[in-house]
C-alpha cells in the first residue's frame, strides 16, 4: 500500500503537467511538453508518428456474353397483280438470315503489403487524423518509394500503435521504382508516338 501511494505521489507532478496544457512550472523536476506516463502512447496530435501495416488486395472482373439472329423472307410476284408478275418474270422471292455473337472477359488482380510509419500532419475539428508519409529502399541502385496519405479516426488506431490501411478514408497508396529496371519495363518514345497515331 505504502509503495502505491508513493508512486502516485511521484506521478502526481506528471499529471499537473499534463492537465495545465504544457504551461511554465518554475521548480518542477519534468518538462513542461512531458506527457502523462499512465495514457495509452497513441498517436493523437500533430507530429506524431503512427504505423500503418499495407494489406491491399482488389480482384476485378467482368464478362459479357452477346447473341442475336435475324432471319427474313419475301414473296413479291404472288400476290401482285394477281400472279401476274410471278407468270412473267417467274417467282420472286428473297430470303435473308444474319447472325451475331460475342463473347468477352476481362480480370484483373493487385495485391500489395508493406509496413511503414506517418506523420500526423493535422487534426480536423472532428478529431481526425490527417497522415502523411514516404519511405525509400535503395537496393543495387534501384530506387522503391512508398507514398501514403490517409485520415485516420482515433478510435481505429489499436493498443500498440498501428492502423490497418483498410481503415483509412481518402487514401492513396503509391509505390513508384526509380533505376535501371523501371527503365527498361518503360515503353520508348518511338513506340509512344506509333501508339498515340495508330
Amino acid at each position: 500500500m505504502k509503495r502505491t501511494l508513493i508512486l502516485l505521489l511521484a506521478a502526481l507532478p506528471l499529471w499537473a503537467t499534463a492537465q495545465d496544457g504544457g504551461k511554465e512550472n518554475p521548480g518542477s523536476l519534468t518538462a513542461p511538453d512531458a506527457r502523462n506516463p499512465f495514457v495509452d502512447r497513441k498517436a493523437s496530435r500533430v507530429g506524431d508518428i503512427v504505423t500503418i501495416l499495407i494489406e491491399e488486395s482488389t480482384l476485378a472482373k467482368y464478362s459479357a456474353d452477346t447473341s442475336a439472329t435475324k432471319s427474313d423472307s419475301s414473296d413479291a410476284g404472288t400476290a401482285a397483280l394477281g400472279g401476274l408478275i410471278s407468270r412473267l418474270f417467274g417467282p420472286l422471292t428473297s430470303s435473308a438470315t444474319s447472325s451475331v455473337g460475342g463473347t468477352g472477359t476481362t480480370q484483373q488482380n493487385s495485391s500489395m503489403r508493406a509496413r511503414m510509419s506517418v506523420i500526423v500532419r493535422e487534426v480536423t475539428p472532428s478529431g481526425q487524423l490527417v497522415v502523411e508519409g514516404t519511405r525509400s529502399l535503395v537496393t543495387n541502385r534501384e530506387t522503391q518509394t512508398l507514398v501514403l496519405s490517409g485520415i485516420v479516426r482515433r478510435d481505429d488506431i489499436r493498443a500498440d500503435n498501428t492502423v490497418l490501411s483498410t481503415n483509412l478514408a481518402d487514401a492513396e497508396i503509391r509505390m513508384e521504382g526509380k533505376g535501371l529496371i523501371a527503365d527498361r519495363q518503360r515503353r520508348g518514345i518511338l513506340t509512344q508516338i506509333m501508339d498515340w497515331l495508330f
